[in-house]
């Protein structure tokens, strides 16, 4: 019978691009209107410029080159690429300390 058991997990998360906040509201704003989707999709530079219903968004570097590069047709590949490379980079780093107290009965 197993009485008491440790477990030690340490996970580090790291993330390249801001939190994304911007970015979602941008994909919100391609999915209420589709005249604003069309211009997402076939000029990115102005449709960012231009913001959407008097709302601006406010993209770091690495999020204005994300959206620059992510290069598609219809706007669920565009959200898919997008997904993909600001998903976070996740290193996880595991190690398990096991103690286990056993009860052998005697024969």
């Amino acid at each position: 019978m197993i009485t008491r058991q440790i477990f030690k997990q340490q996970i580090m998360v790291r993330r390249d691009v801001a939190d994304g906040g911007d970015i979602n509201r941008l994909l919100a704003a391609a999915v209420v209107s589709k005249s604003f989707c069309a211009l997402l999709l076939s000029d990115p530079v102005r449709a960012i410029e231009q913001g959407y219903a008097g709302e601006q968004f406010s993209l770091s570097e690495e999020e204005f080159a994300l959206i620059l590069s992510a290069q598609c047709d219809s706007l669920q590949e565009f959200a898919r690429r997008i997904c993909e490379m600001i998903s976070p980079a996740v290193t996880v780093q595991a190690s398990y300390s096991t103690s286990v107290d056993t009860k052998v009965p005697a024969l």
